[in-house]
C-alpha cells in the first residue's frame, strides 16, 4: 500500500468521525423516540441483544399506532403497488406523439415497474422500513442497486445509527458513511482474506472467525477522474470499504449516479438530517405513557384498593384473595362500631384522567396527520364542493411535504433504477429518433391526482360561470381547447391512455366524417340547382 493510499484512509477516517461526532447531538433524541414509537430502533446510544423485549416500558400504543399510519399512508400516497405512480416519457413533447417512440416508452416503463416491484428486489420491504424511519426520526436511508448476480434491482435500507450523512454546496446529500459490523468469517466470505486488514486475518487464523470487526464504506463524489473511461475506478462516485480496525482499504468501486435515496421529511436551514411529525408528536406521546402507568396503577386500586386495619383488631393478615378468611377481634368491631376493616378511599378521579388522556391523543394522532390524511374522502353525504374543499385542504397541508417526498425519495428510486436496466441492456433497442434524446419521469401518485382533480373542477366551475354569457355568445367557447381538456382529463381520473384513440386516428375519423357530410349534401345541391334551372326555363317560356 502506498503513501498516498494510507493517507488518502486516514482522511476518509477523519472525516467520518468528525461528522459523526457533529451528528451526536441527534442520537440522543432519536433514541427517545424510538423509545416511544419505534422499539427495535431504541439502539441510538445503547447496545440491546438480538431478540430482546424492547418495550416493556410502554403503557400506550397510541404513538406507535400513529407512527404505523402514517408511514402506511405515505406508501399508499407516493408509491402505491395497485396503481401505476411514475411514466416514462421523452423530454421533447414532440418526440412523445411518434408511434415508435411511444411504444418504446411503454415498454421501457412496464419492465421499469416490474424491476422494481420483483419478489427478489425488495422494494416494499425496504421501502417500508424507510417510510418508518421517516416518520419517526425524520431522515430515512435506501440503496438502490444491483443484485449480485447483475440481472435484477435489488434495495437495502439502513439504520440511521449507522449512517453519517453531508451536503455539498447545493444542499443536496452526495457523501454517505455507513458503518458496518462483520464477524472476520463474514468479512473474509464478502471481500475475500487477502483483501482484510492484518487484525482480522490474525483473528481468522487464531480461530476467531466469529469475532466482529467494524468496516467503513464511504461513499463520496469522486475529485479525480478521467470522464473517457467507464471502469469503476473513474465513476463518477467513489464507494470505498476501509477495515477500520487496522486501518487497510478493503476495496474500491463506484457508482454512476449517487446510489442512495435519502428523504427527509422537513430541514431546518444549516441542519443535514431532518425533523419529523414524531418529533411534533414527543411531548404529548412521554405525557401519555406516564398517564396510562398512572391510570393503570389508580385503577388497580380502585380495583384491589389498600385496606385500613384497626391496630390489634385482626389476627393474623388480611386475606383478600378469593375466598380467603380473616378473623378479627369482635371487641374491637364493638369499640368501633363496625368491622375493623374497611378499604383505603383515595379520591380517585377515573373519567377525568380517561379525559386527559384523550386529549393526549388526539394531539398524536394531529401530529401525524390522521384528521387531514382523512380529508379527501368522497362521502355520500357530502356535495361535490366539500368533497372539492376538502381536498383542497388536503393539498395545502400535505402537498408541500409530499412535493419534496417525490423529488428526494421516489423521484431517486425511479432515475437510478432506470439507468441500472438502461445499462444492463433490460430495454429494446430504442427508435433511432429517440437515440440522444433525454428521457423523463411523470408521477402520478394519488396526491398529484388530487392536485390535478381540483384543477379540473375549476375548469368544470369556470364553464358554470361562464353559462349566462355564452348563452349571449357562443363564441365565447372559441377560447377553450376541447382537444386539449379531453386528453388531459381521462390521465388526470386515472384512465389508462391505451384506452385513448391516437390524434392520428381522430383526425382521421374526423376527416371522414366530413366527407361523408359534403357528400350527402351533393345530391341535394344539385336537386336545388336542377329546380331553379326548371324555374328559369319556365320563366323565359311564359315570356
Amino acid at each position: 500500500m502506498t503513501k498516498a493510499t494510507s493517507r488518502e484512509i486516514e482522511e476518509l477516517l477523519s472525516r467520518h468521525k468528525r461528522l459523526k461526532d457533529a451528528r451526536r447531538v441527534w442520537e440522543g433524541h432519536w433514541q427517545e423516540l424510538a423509545e416511544v414509537m419505534l422499539p427495535r430502533r431504541a439502539d441510538f446510544t445503547t447496545q440491546r441483544i438480538a431478540g430482546e423485549r424492547r418495550s416493556e416500558h410502554l403503557f400506550d400504543g397510541t404513538p406507535m399506532l400513529a407512527r404505523r399510519g402514517l408511514a402506511a399512508a405515505i406508501d399508499g400516497l407516493l408509491k402505491p403497488k395497485t396503481a401505476r405512480w411514475f411514466r416514462v416519457k421523452a423530454l421533447d413533447e414532440r418526440l412523445g406523439e411518434e408511434e415508435t417512440v411511444q411504444r418504446w416508452l411503454e415498454i421501457a416503463e412496464e419492465r421499469l415497474y416490474r424491476a422494481i416491484y420483483s419478489r427478489r428486489a425488495r422494494f416494499i420491504q425496504r421501502s417500508g422500513e424507510v417510510d418508518e424511519d421517516l416518520v419517526t426520526f425524520g431522515t430515512g436511508v435506501l440503496f438502490i442497486g444491483e443484485g449480485r448476480d447483475l440481472n435484477r434491482l435489488l434495495f437495502r435500507s439502513y439504520h440511521l445509527k449507522d449512517v453519517v450523512l453531508s451536503e455539498n454546496g447545493d444542499g443536496e446529500i452526495d457523501s454517505l458513511f455507513i458503518t458496518l459490523r462483520l464477524s472476520a468469517r463474514q468479512a473474509a466470505q464478502r471481500f475475500g482474506e487477502a483483501a482484510l486488514g492484518a487484525d482480522t486475518r490474525e483473528a481468522l487464523k487464531a480461530g476467531e472467525a466469529d469475532k466482529v470487526f467494524s468496516f467503513l464504506q464511504a461513499v463520496t463524489p469522486r475529485e479525480e477522474r478521467d470522464p473517457r473511461r467507464r471502469d469503476s475506478s473513474n465513476l463518477p462516485y467513489a464507494s470505498r470499504i476501509v477495515d477500520v480496525q487496522s486501518e487497510h482499504l478493503v476495496g474500491e468501486s463506484g457508482y454512476h449516479e449517487f446510489p442512495f435515496a435519502v428523504p427527509r421529511w422537513d430541514t431546518a436551514s444549516g441542519e443535514v438530517y431532518g425533523r419529523s411529525p414524531g418529533m411534533v408528536a414527543l411531548p404529548d406521546a412521554n405525557t401519555l405513557q406516564q398517564m396510562g402507568k398512572t391510570l393503570l396503577v389508580a385503577g388497580h386500586k380502585a380495583v384491589d384498593p389498600p385496606l385500613l386495619v384497626g391496630d390489634d383488631s385482626v389476627l393474623g393478615t388480611p386475606k383478600t384473595f378469593p375466598g380467603g378468611i380473616t378473623t378479627f377481634d369482635m371487641q374491637a368491631a364493638r369499640d368501633l362500631g363496625r368491622i375493623p376493616i374497611e378499604p383505603l378511599q383515595t379520591g380517585f378521579n377515573l373519567p377525568l384522567g380517561r379525559e386527559m388522556q384523550k386529549d393526549a391523543r388526539d394531539q398524536i394522532w394531529a401530529a401525524f396527520f390522521r384528521n387531514v390524511l382523512q380529508l379527501p374522502v368522497d362521502a355520500p353525504q357530502m356535495t361535490a364542493t366539500e368533497v372539492l374543499e376538502r381536498k383542497e385542504e388536503f393539498i395545502r397541508t400535505i402537498g408541500p411535504v409530499f412535493g419534496r417526498l417525490e423529488s428526494d425519495y421516489i423521484g431517486q428510486v425511479v432515475e437510478r433504477s432506470f439507468n441500472i436496466l438502461l445499462r444492463a441492456g433490460a430495454f429494446p433497442e430504442p427508435p433511432d429518433i429517440l437515440r440522444g434524446q433525454e428521457v423523463v419521469f411523470d408521477y402520478a401518485s394519488p396526491v398529484e391526482q388530487a392536485r390535478r382533480q381540483i384543477e379540473a373542477a375549476g375548469a368544470s366551475r369556470s364553464v358554470e360561470l361562464l353559462a349566462p354569457f355564452v348563452q349571449a355568445d357562443p363564441s365565447i367557447l372559441d377560447n377553450f381547447d376541447g382537444d386539449a381538456i379531453a386528453r388531459d382529463t381521462p390521465e388526470i381520473f386515472g384512465m389508462p391512455q391505451r384506452w385513448l384513440r391516437a390524434k392520428e386516428e381522430v383526425d382521421g375519423r374526423r376527416e371522414g366524417r366530413r366527407q361523408a357530410e359534403e357528400a350527402d349534401a351533393m345530391p341535394e345541391a344539385a336537386g336545388e340547382s336542377g329546380n331553379l334551372l326548371q324555374q328559369l326555363l319556365q320563366g323565359g317560356v311564359a315570356q
